[in-house]
């Protein structure tokens, strides 16, 4: 599969910037904002103690509180949140390189799935 033209690209960076980033492959990948600054033409997903509210590096940060997510160090509380933004901006596939290892039947060769398969996967619908 080429990559899909919006698909969510999770953040495996130490430390990451956020979960991940929704990508427009239609779009610019960096663009000059109205301060003159280039930034990332991508909106970054992150949560609380993953990633800040605002990230100046990128177009549009989508911020999920949660204390609980804070606590546990996961996205796993406000992964139904989560999902249901994505959709909402259209994401329909997901590249995650880490879960394409544990879960190989579910991606392609290029580490992207359905955005059904990783919701299965985050909420812990799916077993190691």
């Amino acid at each position: 599969m080429n990559s899909p033209e919006t698909y969510f690209s999770v953040d495996y960076r130490s430390p990451p910037s956020g979960l991940g980033q929704i990508i427009r492959t239609s779009e610019p990948e960096k663009i000059t904002d109205s301060e003159g600054t280039e930034v990332w033409n991508y909106t970054l997903v992150s949560y609380s103690g993953c990633g800040n509210a605002e990230d100046k590096a990128y177009v549009r940060t989508q911020y999920f509180e949660s204390q609980e997510a804070e606590f546990e160090g996961w996205a796993g509380p406000v992964a139904g949140d989560i999902i249901k933004f994505l959709r909402s901006e259209g994401v329909t596939h997901v590249y995650d390189s880490e879960s394409s290892y544990d879960f190989p039947e579910l991606f392609d060769d290029q580490g992207y799935t359905t955005l059904d398969n990783w919701s299965r996967i985050m909420n812990g619908g799916l077993a190691l």
